[in-house]
């Protein structure tokens, strides 16, 4: 055994310099305050670095090692016995002198300690081999002063080696035979200070909790600092929800507005197309007024022919009876000169007529002559064809030269109707390309990503997200794409989306969902359309290519981030000379190499870019400029047409007036006119020679008669033709009023066209709806609005709502952050949404998964497995001292009984899942796994309920933000509880709180004090020779005299090395000690110590 002999202190506390010696069994007397517990502080520091020193009378939890060295006074106001204005350099030491019984040796384990002026310290440890006290000297005189050495001059002067604390301290244990590790010291040093404090009128589940077992509190900061990690998160979610749900709203009311739009614009297009029936219902009355004004000329013709046959009869009477009057003298020769007269007259007016029909004939040649010039078309014959109405030419060479040009204008016009065809087939291909690009602009303006190319992969993604929804599932499938928030290269977009192609388009969901996900896909019609199996590609290890194409893709997103790294991680980015050095790789150029096998990508068919928000602005910008392009070509295309069909038109009215001409007209007209003159000189000269008879009278009278017959039926005649030219001019008016139609057809259309352009989809079911309106009749669905101002004035108060919403959104923001407030402006907050979507929302919700993995890995880990693993520990300590107890020969046997919670309450849930966690670790699987119920005490089911209850009772304490109940929570202590049982000659195992006197502490005392003597024999006893020092502050308080001598008795039985500090019962004590050492306090700043030291016999 090695036994302590003594201990020398200079400048600790109250002691300046005082040597005292050590024996077995040490009292150390005094009152309250006089600094008994100084000396055992001092012992326990030198000895095994303990600095959880006695509590102070004085001054609560003061007491520290700088406390100590300077001498502390007053904590409140700071005064020291050895301040630092007085002494900046305060030297302290501890030495204690041990003895090696056995052997008959001596060494000495000395501690210095260096305090400075600002109350830094400095501990440094030595031993000195066989060695006494008085054999070494701690100070020196200087001046008749008596200085303590500092550990340089105490080095010099012993000339030993001066250790550090972690060094010094497991050479102590080392030299003093007990070997403890840092671990093993922390423990002892617990059981050495549970023993010399205990509380003697402590409950037993108290003593048990503070005096035996070792305070062990679970870490909670952890799981608080997750748990507010997430709650901060989850705020930052909230808040980013919160302004993606009112730009969801804006984005509302920019739909609001639209619709209010397309409704004002639904009713222009019908009320135009209201007009274009109208116009056509016009048009086709015009042309039934012209056809029956056509039939009334027929008929009119008609009537004339009949005229003309009535007339003939009585012209033929009229002509009979002038015979007869001719035949009379000179009536026969004047008759005929007038006949020969009326011929010629007819002639001239038949040659006048077609002098003028030539005429004008040869005008409109001369007028299509200039046409084909200024067409650039050739035409023969042109000196012919411009002198139809001159003698330059015979009439079969000018008959010859019109057939040409008639056949030429004939076969021209088969061409411009061939080339109206082609222009009518491109203008509705065009048509139907502009309206696919309004649609992509239509969809970039609405910051949508066009998906018009994949209708099957929208379907299922909608499928699938309809199935989430039902479920609960808190997530979203997404195409890879919409998680791509941009390229760090533009330069590359254009080889990576058209090597990508549609699996930019490829589904992807949570690896957790992906079974739900595979099952719709399988029960869907949508079968074509990509699901990437996201359960398989999360458990892979991907390692891209440092240089690969993969870098200028910026995802955040980590299951798209694992799925592009997959796609393209491979691909090394480089140039297209170096493309041939690499299995696979890419150049910006688009030649491209996969596992060996190289090629040029088609830029061309990549129709619309994906990847990144900018792409709809990059769609939009080619859509734009593919629309201008469209409509610039439709424009051309249309001017080309009412080009064509003007020239169609113009050939097609040239062509009606080729018919029967006499182009010897002119010239017979000229000769015509020489023989009327010559026929009327020669009747003049006749009439004169004329003689007058009676007969000739009557005849004349008769020739009269019919005369005015005929002038008669010439008036009816006239009658028909002013009735003929009147239907004439009513076919002219319909025929001018169809022209004015078809104009006004020409801009209500082109108003259409515009319209269409404008919104095909409105369009197009406007023009369905008043179809299906004059169907069904005045008063139905679909016809113009019949109060179109209230249809104004809620277009006027939906961009109300907007501009309103657009402000309150601007109000709370900074002016970096607002927004512009236009109705114009919807890609501005789609974009913001999407980014916050993409950007923002993602990177918290992935941080939200990693938080939440994390709270949960802490949570059972840190928590519940390190509660269960503390109180195993706990109880198996326990065992060991039930067993060192059982050994004693004491005349009654005490053990612990202790026992897991098992109340239902939130300690017993806490142990139950700790438990049900602990047997999954021992069957390899964790909680979210299915076993086999065979195996485990623990069903699924019971594990899932377990989890859910443990979930909200740990959110429920460290959300109560209560420190004093987290504490609670995190001692192990409180999840046991605690008996002592005992066993005498009367009794068997009885619980010791039942007994008589239990209340009072008399009983408890006597079990206490061998429990805590037990935990430290455990120690000693398993060491063959080592110190069996135990310290103990005010001991047997409540112990009558006869159960203080048979403690005594047991703790000299056990060979113990016992330091008594007591303020009372020192008589009854002091008689089995060999040393007694009374404190006095003699001033504030000075302790003084008497020695008794009792030697036998005496």
């Amino acid at each position: 055994m090695i036994r302590l002999k003594s201990i020398r202190l200079i400048n600790w506390y109250g002691f300046s310099q005082i040597t005292v010696p050590i024996g077995i069994f040490t009292l150390i007397a005094g009152k309250n305050g006089n600094g008994k517990s100084v000396l055992l502080d001092a012992i326990k520091y030198a000895l095994y670095g303990d600095t959880v020193f006695n509590k102070s009378t004085e001054n609560k939890g003061s007491r520290t090692v700088t406390s100590y060295t300077r001498g502390l006074l007053d904590a409140t106001a700071a005064t020291f016995m050895r301040p630092a204005e007085q002494m900046p350099n305060v030297y302290t030491h501890i030495v204690l002198e041990m003895a090696e019984v056995e052997l008959g040796k001596s060494f000495i384990l000395g501690t210095v300690i260096d305090t400075d002026s600002g109350n830094g310290f400095l501990t440094r440890r030595y031993v000195v081999e066989n060695k006494k006290l008085e054999n070494i000297a701690h100070t020196y005189e200087d001046n008749g002063q008596v200085i303590p050495y500092s550990t340089s001059e105490l080095q010099k002067v012993l000339g030993v080696k001066m250790m550090d604390v972690k060094e010094g301290v497991l050479k102590f244990m080392q030299r003093t035979g007990l070997r403890l590790n840092e671990q093993q010291l922390a423990s002892f040093r617990r059981k050495l200070r549970s023993i010399m404090s205990y509380d003697p009128n402590a409950k037993i589940d108290q003593f048990i909790r503070e005096s035996v077992l070792e305070e062990k509190k679970v870490d909670f900061s952890k799981l608080v600092e997750a748990k507010n990690n997430i709650d901060t998160l989850n705020k930052n979610f909230a808040t980013i929800d919160a302004e993606i749900k009112e730009l969801s709203d804006i984005i509302k009311l920019f739909d609001g507005l639209q619709n209010a739009r397309n409704v004002i614009l639904s009713d222009d297009v019908k009320i135009a197309y209201r007009k274009l029936l109208k116009c056509k219902k016009d048009i086709e009355e015009a042309i039934r007024n012209m056809d029956m004004a056509n039939r009334q000329i027929e008929e009119d013709e008609k009537k004339l022919k009949a005229i003309a046959d009535r007339e003939k009869e009585l012209r033929a009477a009229y002509n009979k009876a002038k015979d007869n009057l001719n035949s009379m003298d000179c009536a026969k020769a004047i008759e005929e000169a007038e006949q020969a007269l009326q011929n010629a007259q007819d002639e001239k007016e038949k040659l006048e007529n077609e002098k003028t029909a030539l005429i004008e004939f040869q005008t409109r040649v001369s007028q299509l002559l200039s046409w084909f010039y200024e067409k650039n078309l050739a035409i023969e014959h042109q000196d012919v064809l411009s002198s139809l109405t001159l003698d330059n030419f015979s009439k079969i060479q000018k008959e010859s030269s019109v057939d040409y040009l008639l056949k030429k204008i004939k076969d021209h016009r088969d061409e411009i109707l061939a080339e109206i065809t082609r222009i009518k087939d491109e203008l509705k291909e065009n048509g139907r390309q502009q309206l696919k690009w309004q649609q992509v602009i239509d969809d970039c303006d609405s910051k949508k990503t066009t998906f018009s190319q994949i209708p099957d992969y929208v379907a299922l993604k909608n499928e699938i997200n309809k199935e989430f929804g039902k479920r609960g599932i808190p997530s979203e499938a997404c195409f890879a794409c919409e998680y791509v928030i941009g390229l760090t290269d533009e330069l590359w977009r254009d080889a990576i989306e058209s090597y990508l192609g549609r699996r930019r388009y490829t589904i992807l969901v949570e690896p957790e969902y992906y079974d739900i996900a595979d099952d719709v896909l399988n029960a869907s019609k949508n079968r074509y359309a990509h699901l990437f199996n996201t359960k398989l590609l999360m458990k892979k290890v991907i390692t891209p290519e440092e240089d690969s194409v993969v870098q200028f893709i910026e995802v955040k997103n980590r299951v798209a981030k694992q799925y592009f790294d997959y796609q393209l991680g491979r691909f090394h980015a480089t140039t297209k000379d170096k493309v041939k050095n690499y299995e696979n790789a890419i150049s910006k150029d688009g030649r491209v190499s996969v596992a060996m096998d190289s090629f040029f990508l088609r830029f061309d068919k990549i129709g619309f870019y994906c990847l990144g928000q900018e792409t709809i602005e990059l769609n939009r910008i080619k859509a734009k400029k593919a629309l201008e392009a469209l409509s610039a070509e439709y424009k051309e295309s249309h001017e080309r047409l009412q080009q064509e069909e003007s020239n169609k038109s113009y050939l097609d009215t040239a062509m009606e007036f080729f018919g029967e001409n006499n182009f010897d007209a002119c010239r017979l007209y000229d000769e015509v006119l020489m023989d009327c003159a010559k026929k009327k000189d020669e009747l003049e000269r006749l009439k004169d020679a004329q003689k007058n008879n009676q007969e000739y009278m009557e005849l004349a009278e008769q020739v009269y008669r019919l005369e005015q017959n005929l002038e008669a039926m010439n008036r009816e005649q006239d009658a028909v033709r002013d009735n003929r030219s009147a239907m004439q001019t009513e076919y002219r008016i319909n025929e001018n009023r169809l022209k004015e139609k078809n104009e006004s057809i020409t801009s209500i259309e082109s108003d259409l066209i515009e319209f269409e352009m404008t919104n095909n989809v409105v369009y197009t079911k406007a023009i369905e709806d008043y179809e299906k309106h004059i169907a069904n009749g005045p008063g139905s669905a679909g016809g113009v609005l019949k109060d179109r101002a209230r249809s104004e004035r809620s277009l006027r108060e939906a961009g109300d709502k907007l501009t309103g919403a657009q402000a309150a959104y601007n109000a709370v923001r900074t002016e970096d952050n607002q927004l512009p407030m236009s109705d114009k402006s919807r890609a501005v907050y789609e974009s913001r949404k999407s980014r916050i979507w993409m950007d923002d929302l993602q990177e918290i919700q992935e941080k939200l998964k990693e938080q939440t993995r994390r709270y949960e890995e802490i949570f059972k880990n840190e928590f519940v497995l390190t509660v269960l693993k503390s109180c195993e520990a706990a109880r198996d300590d326990l065992k060991l001292i039930n067993a060192e107890l059982a050994r004693l020969k004491f005349k009654s046997k005490y053990a612990f009984d202790v026992k897991y919670v098992k109340d239902g309450s939130d300690y017993g849930k806490i142990l139950e899942y700790a438990n049900f966690l602990k047997e999954r670790e021992e069957l390899g699987t964790t909680s979210s796994q299915m076993t086999f119920d065979a195996m485990a005490s623990y069903s699924d089911d019971k594990g899932v309920e377990l989890e859910k209850e443990i979930r909200k009772i740990i959110n429920r304490i460290v959300g109560s933000n209560d420190k004093n109940q987290i504490e609670h929570y995190a001692d192990y202590r409180n999840y046991m509880t605690y008996e002592i049982l005992l066993t005498n000659d009367v009794l068997r195992s009885a619980k010791l709180s039942k007994q008589t006197g239990y209340n009072s502490g008399a009983e408890v005392q006597i079990p206490y004090m061998l429990i805590l003597l037990s935990a430290l024999l455990m120690i000693y006893n398993d060491k063959l020779n080592s110190t069996r020092l135990v310290f103990i502050d005010e001991p047997f308080a409540k112990m009558d005299p006869t159960n203080v001598k048979i403690m005594l008795g047991f703790m000299k039985e056990q060979n113990l090395q016992m330091i008594f500090c007591a303020p009372d019962k020192t008589e009854l004590i002091g008689n089995e000690c060999e040393v007694v050492l009374p404190v006095l306090r003699t001033q504030v700043d000075l302790m003084e110590i008497g020695i008794v030291e009792m030697h036998k016999g005496v």
